[in-house]
């Protein structure tokens, strides 16, 4: 899926979600900053051994796989589907909502017949991404 996913007919890209750097690196600085915490308070508790190193490494071992990874949030809107990379296809009109989320900076689609909500993540503009796949359904509608 280099180029883009297989289509079929009639069916075109509306937006191609490409996971965004720069929502990556927001994410990956507030996930460091969280984890300062518990590493002065280890740091403060244990000062002369290296388990105040612990919560860090942890968080930069997940941080650099998540990084290694990122390709695989891609998503393609259609007309048709929401298509994401390696994983399931999402038919339109099972979109129920689709709103972006301030906290984890992702786009969060409720999708009819499921209990979990499904997140599109790393968008550089989630507001526009929400638009777009709401757009696309009222599309769909007609």
């Amino acid at each position: 899926m280099i180029g883009g996913p297989p289509l079929e007919a009639g069916e075109e890209v509306l937006f191609d979600h490409v996971p965004a750097q720069s929502a990556f690196r927001r994410t990956a600085l507030i996930l460091l900053g969280a984890t300062l915490i518990p590493t002065i308070v280890i740091a403060a508790l244990m000062p002369d051994t290296a388990w105040p190193a612990l919560p860090l490494f942890v968080t930069c071992v997940l941080l650099m796989q998540e990084r290694v990874t990122l390709g695989r949030h891609r998503a393609w809107v259609t007309n048709k589907r929401i298509i994401r990379q390696g994983d399931e296809d999402l038919p339109l009109f099972d979109v129920t909502e689709a709103e972006p989320e301030r906290a984890t900076g992702s786009v969060r689609l409720r999708i009819a017949g499921r209990r979990r909500a499904v997140r599109l993540a790393y968008p550089a503009d989630p507001p526009a991404l929400a638009k777009a796949i709401l757009t696309a359904r009222k599309g769909d509608d007609d």
